[in-house]
């Protein structure tokens, strides 16, 4: 009779210690999903963003104006050497920031002068320029350059205060 009771208090207590464990992962998880980002805003917030040397000089800061993307359509495709004097295709989409609707017109109707300096100027990059961040970002610094040099020669203003890849196919 004593092996009876104890084999009945087995089973029981085997329930009741999985119930138990079950309830207890459960409220871990939900302590985990509701505490964890109210812990991580009080111990260090958002990671800062990390700058690359030449990417502040582009970064567009406010200035009032709600900010107009133009999109240069279709996309640049210039054809480059590498190192080895192997042919390489560079395909690029680019999009300008500028916060006044008539720089977004003079783009448009240069846009055939803008398309072309930028042909020239990514046409002397190197690959190693193409593969690195720091080179991406002399290589938007360029155009930045160019497309105000452009609209100032032709319109008597520049305007753009940024140049952003949207696409960027080296092959």
């Amino acid at each position: 009779m004593a092996d009876e009771a104890t084999e009945e208090e087995a089973p029981k207590g085997g329930k009741g210690k999985m119930i138990i464990i079950a309830v207890g992962a459960i409220a871990l998880l939900a302590a985990g999903v509701f505490l964890g980002p109210m812990i991580q805003g009080m111990l260090g917030g958002e990671p800062e963003a990390v700058a690359v040397e030449g990417e502040a000089e582009m970064a567009a800061e406010p200035v009032g104006k709600d900010a107009i993307y133009h999109g240069i359509h279709p996309p640049l495709l210039i054809n480059f050497m590498d190192e080895r004097g192997k042919g390489r295709f560079l395909q690029i989409s680019l999009e300008l920031l500028t916060r006044d609707e008539a720089v977004v017109e003079a783009i448009k109707t240069h846009a055939p002068i803008i398309r072309n300096n930028l042909i020239i100027i990514y046409g002397d990059v190197q690959y190693g320029d193409v593969s690195t961040r720091e080179g991406k970002a002399r290589m938007l610094e360029m155009a930045l350059e160019e497309i105000n040099k452009i609209l100032t020669e032709q319109t008597g203003k520049g305007g753009v205060e940024a140049v952003f890849f949207t696409n960027l196919v080296v092959q």
